[in-house]
């Protein structure tokens, strides 16, 4: 490699996979060295925004695995591809990851919690490093989270609105965390009234989290100025009010709408230029599948194709715009009861290790052991590091058939 330029090397490395590029560390102390310089890190990350890495949890947070999606091809009716195990890591007083999805930022997962005497944690997956946020001093009233990143200030800042009553008002108080500073701060309320079915997911895009309000609109939060700002979704048919659910997320590169509606009909919008409410554009829609519309879920957009990855219950199928026809995808090997998400992968490392939290535990259990009867001795860890397997052979092959309407 010494005949490689080294702009060259690096721009090689930039475009690897972050699986690909932890495994590289242990070619040399050259590669490791540029591998986790943080320019290297945030270069990759930025280069990375467009991964399709599935993440796939099962119901009770047990197993997890992914799935490439840029290994799969709408035209090849006879192809394998793999289901990759993704360890999953406990710790005691760490609630296990919530169900999918969730606030996700570069890779970085936020596991939030209504309850406030639960601990949040950022994960990352890939290289299995936690960092766990303080306790907030507030009263428990979660109403909205999420996680993103402020390259100004180049930091990860984790976002919870709280609805709390002032002066016998309902005020929206907006908590935001940075992980540079390791702080809580509060910032001006947030002047929307947020959709709640639970605590709402906030989507990032652009360097702002975004929301739905109750009052048809996008709530914005731009992380470098702290200021909330707002955009009008679809203009919708007249028939409108029989919607009865609609769904935030980000496809593609662009802010998405999903609408459900009575009739029974579905629909996907994209806002194709960002800020620009003029530019929502409608992707697709499905007209007569009743029950089955409420469990369609748009996972990732190929602009540059026009396909649509969805999920339905525990199936996945493509959908193809151009040519309005679908083909379902099966997938063996997964865990039952499983949702998934799109969450690229990241080699941004956080402050505690999954592999430095076992050493320490395991040194205090054996301080603990000499203390007590041998006998009576019983060492129970308090982390436990599974190896998620997949329940078939170690090569998942994928079938493809045709959807029929």
């Amino acid at each position: 490699m010494s005949d490689v330029p080294s702009i060259l090397f690096h721009e090689i490395l930039r475009r690897l996979p972050a699986e690909s590029l932890l495994r590289f560390r242990a070619v040399c102390k050259g590669w490791r060295r540029l591998i986790d310089h943080p320019s290297f890190i945030k270069s990759h990350a930025a280069n990375q925004t467009s991964s399709t890495t599935l993440l796939i949890r099962n119901s009770i947070g047990t197993r997890f695995c992914s799935l490439t999606l840029d290994s799969l091809n709408y035209e090849d009716a006879n192809q394998s591809i793999d289901v990759t195990p993704v360890k999953a890591v406990y710790c005691t007083g760490v609630p296990r990851a919530t169900a999918l999805p969730v606030p996700s930022c570069n890779g970085l997962i936020l596991n939030s919690h209504y309850r406030t005497n639960k601990t949040w944690v950022i994960w990352n997956k890939l290289t299995r490093t936690f960092h766990e946020l303080p306790e907030p001093d507030i009263e428990t009233g979660l109403m909205g989270s999420g996680i993103g990143y402020d390259s100004a200030s180049d930091d990860y800042k984790v976002v919870r609105i709280d609805r709390l009553f002032r002066h016998g008002k309902s005020v929206y108080q907006t908590s935001v965390y940075s992980l540079k500073k390791e702080s809580w701060k509060i910032i001006k309320d947030c002047p929307y009234d947020i959709s709640w079915v639970g605590p709402t997911r906030g989507v990032f895009l652009d360097g702002a989290i975004h929301w739905l309000s109750l009052h048809d609109i996008i709530i914005a939060l731009d992380l470098e100025t702290e200021e909330y700002r707002e955009f009008s979704i679809p203009v919708l048919p007249p028939n409108s009010k029989e919607l009865f659910e609609t769904r935030l997320d980000v496809l593609g590169g662009c802010l998405a709408m999903s609408f459900y509606y009575l009739i029974p009909r579905m629909e996907g919008w994209v806002m194709k230029d960002y800020g620009d409410e003029k530019s929502w554009v409608k992707l697709f829609s499905f007209g007569g599948i009743g029950s089955i519309g409420i469990r369609l879920k748009p996972l990732a957009y190929f602009k540059n194709k026009g396909w649509v990855f969805m999920q339905r219950d525990e199936e996945f199928f493509w959908l193809d715009i151009k040519n309005n026809s679908a083909k379902k995808v099966v997938v063996h090997g997964l865990p039952d009861d499983f949702a998934s998400q799109i969450v690229p992968w990241n080699l941004f490392r956080l402050d505690e290790s999954c592999a430095a939290a076992v050493k320490i535990t395991a040194g205090m259990k054996r301080k603990r052991k000499t203390t007590k009867n041998k006998a009576d001795a019983r060492v129970e860890h308090s982390v436990s590091i599974t190896d998620i397997r997949s329940r078939s052979d170690s090569t998942s092959k994928a079938n493809w058939s045709s959807i029929i309407d």
